[in-house]
């Protein structure tokens, strides 16, 4: 049986062309072949493979992390213009240290996600720098202060109750630069715990793509 494909056509932004035009410069290659290579990246990234496919793929494109976060900043735009339904983005921190990883109790019941009690230290954006926007809530939260290594997984909350507003998540690999942990923000409670037995701890999904990079740690 043949198999059906919807291909879709749209009009890039003027800002997300010139990213692809100065790809375009520093590669040498097509824009076909950056926009191959770029889908061939997330792929390999969604799909929990080791850092070492990552980086390789991600050489291979020459995209570095400030390329990702200009993609991700142009993508949210986009649908912001495109879509009538609100879209919220939260940033969601993996502190580790060796095989653990910092999870946070909250005081209260989240306005958009149900069931959500233990949970990395997270919270919403309220502008489009991204890596400082997480370092900042990190600092809220838990009284640390940090640095982002990686953006790990960005992906559609699905728990969120009802459809009345989209969320992204956008998940970051970050590093205690110094600080003792100190909950505050939205936590009430702070603790270490295995970084593959965060499930253990959740009431809300985790991405397999999250357990898989968790695995890595």
């Amino acid at each position: 049986m043949p198999v059906k494909k919807l291909i879709t056509a749209f009009s890039l932004p003027k800002e997300m062309d010139i990213v692809l035009n100065n790809l375009q410069t520093k590669t040498g290659k097509s824009r076909s072949q950056i926009l191959r290579e770029m889908i061939n990246f997330f792929v390999i990234s969604t799909k929990g493979e080791k850092a070492a496919s990552r980086q390789t793929a991600a050489k291979e494109l020459y995209l570095d992390n400030a390329d990702v976060n200009k993609i991700l900043r142009l993508y949210y735009q986009l649908l912001s213009q495109t879509r009538p339904k609100p879209t919220l983005v939260v940033g969601i921190s993996i502190i580790n240290k060796k095989s653990r990883v910092l999870i946070g109790l909250r005081k209260s019941t989240d306005t958009h996600i149900r069931d959500l009690h233990w949970t990395f230290p997270s919270g919403k954006f309220n502008s489009l720098n991204f890596e400082s926007e997480i370092i900042k809530t990190i600092r809220q939260e838990t009284g640390l202060t940090a640095r982002v290594i990686s953006l790990v997984h960005a992906r559609l909350i699905p728990d969120s109750p009802g459809k009345k507003i989209r969320i992204i998540g956008l998940y970051y690999h970050c590093r205690i630069i110094s600080g003792k942990t100190v909950a505050g923000g939205d936590f009430k409670q702070l603790k270490w715990v295995e970084a593959t037995q965060v499930n253990r701890h959740f009431t809300t999904s985790v991405a397999d793509e999250i357990m898989n990079f968790l695995g890595t740690l």
